[in-house]
């Protein structure tokens, strides 16, 4: 309200220079006066906090003129004429914003402008930010795309000379979060969203972080400051630029401290992987592995390897077993490796979780053909199972009849034959259940 205050004494001096020796109360008053007995005018009110700090102001000078209101908050508007929802920038506009900022003075090198304008989203506000820092340093757009990529934090907080501080992605992120710190809980959510796919996220991943009345005032004010939107079927949306500062760490910002980030980080893994079907290979199962894939990609895209965790690597299991038995046996693989260098860096080599995704990686080098890497972790996975569970245990067996299969596809018999497993057995894969793999 002060600032609404200060907005119309302004005005009353802009009508009436003389007026600036009386109180600022008096100079309020007079330009409420002059609106309310004017036509034809229009008064922006900018980045109003609440409808309450100018329902007196509308009341009294809703009849002569009009009022454009701009706000973060997107609820409790509804007694007012009209509202309309911004949305970001097409990509036309986006890129022709970007191009005439950076360009305004002279001609510059645009090439990446479009691949720059993507990585934020098209956010009106970032763009500009993104070609005023281009315009101001030299920097080219594709320099410029890099930086975003390396080093998010300095980027989203970066302004040219002479710029309002108060007008960068990071000031302007971190004002709202402010607002809302007397709900912590919504802070904790949005870090948790940030590292999943910016679209169609299930509610159900956010299921047991707090009493489902704290939940939903949680999301309820993330959704009122337009930190997330909700989609017709209740999944979540948050805007990747909004998912790129939550999980990023920032020294002094009370909102993305190391040790949050990286608590947000684990727990989004753990409940993604509680959440992603044990039974892939079960076609009832596939429309939730489907709708949880794009949030599995992001969170391992997003994620450090040297920061994975057994967690980490049972996700990226069941994902590359999906993915396998759907054909996509290059993504598995890669998943398979990942979860594999985990399990040997955190549990060990013997462990058994350890051999059963060391098995499971070479069951997707034999589904991809690539017996002479499939063969070599068959064979060193047998000899441990041996070691560790003895010839008689299921998965010792399990080993034995994988290593006969790749033998016989790669038609040595000898070795086939030295397992001592019949050749019309199928081959059988190792599994990963909750808490367990055979």
């Amino acid at each position: 309200m002060a600032a609404v205050d200060a907005g119309l004494a302004e005005l009353a001096r802009a009508l009436q220079p003389g007026l600036s020796g009386l109180p600022i109360e008096l100079q309020k008053e007079r330009a409420v006066a002059w609106l309310s007995s004017h036509d034809d005018w229009l008064v922006v009110l900018d980045n109003v906090d609440h409808p309450d700090h100018i329902r007196p102001l509308l009341d009294r000078v809703n009849n002569g003129g009009r009022v454009l209101v701009t706000t973060r908050l997107a609820t409790g508007w509804h007694r007012l004429t009209t509202t309309i929802r911004l949305d970001v920038f097409t990509e036309t506009e986006s890129v022709d914003l970007f191009t005439r900022v950076l360009t305004h003075d002279g001609r510059r090198e645009t090439d990446g402008a479009l691949e720059v304008c993507t990585e934020l989203g098209h956010l009106a506000l970032a763009v500009e930010q993104a070609a005023a820092f281009c315009q101001a340093t030299g920097a080219t757009p594709r320099a410029c795309l890099g930086m975003l990529r390396q080093w998010p934090a300095e980027m989203f907080a970066a302004g040219p000379e002479g710029a309002d501080a108060e007008r960068t992605v990071a000031r302007i992120w971190r004002i709202t979060l402010d607002r809302l710190a007397d709900t912590p809980l919504a802070g904790q959510v949005l870090r948790i969203l940030a590292w999943y796919a910016p679209d169609h996220i299930p509610r159900a991943l956010l299921d047991g972080l707090a009493s489902p009345p704290a939940l939903a005032t949680a999301v309820g004010r993330l959704l009122a400051y337009s930190m997330v939107t909700e989609n017709p079927n209740g999944t979540l949306s948050v805007h990747r630029l909004v998912q790129a500062l939550a999980r990023t760490p920032q020294v002094d910002d009370p909102h993305r401290s190391e040790a949050d980030v990286a608590d947000a980080r684990d727990d989004a893994t753990t409940r993604l992987r509680n959440a992603f079907p044990t039974d892939v290979e079960t076609p009832a199962c596939w429309p939730q592995c489907r709708e949880l894939l794009p949030h599995a990609d992001a969170l391992a895209r997003h994620s450090p390897p040297e920061h994975d965790t057994v967690e980490t690597s049972h996700l990226l299991d069941r994902v590359a077993t999906f993915r396998e038995e759907h054909g996509a046996v290059a993504s598995a693989v890669a998943y398979f490796r990942r979860a594999l260098a985990t399990d040997q860096r955190v549990l060990g080599e013997d462990h058994l979780l350890t051999l059963t995704v060391r098995n499971n990686l070479a069951g997707a080098y034999e589904s991809a053909g690539d017996l002479e890497r499939a063969t070599p972790l068959y064979e060193k996975t047998f000899t441990d199972r041996i070691r560790i569970l003895g010839e008689d245990h299921p998965d010792t067996l399990t080993s034995r009849n994988n290593l006969a299969v790749a033998y016989q596809a790669a038609r040595d018999d000898r070795r086939s034959a030295g397992v001592c497993v019949p050749l019309t057995w199928p081959k059988e894969r190792a599994r990963q259940t909750q808490g367990k793999k055979k």
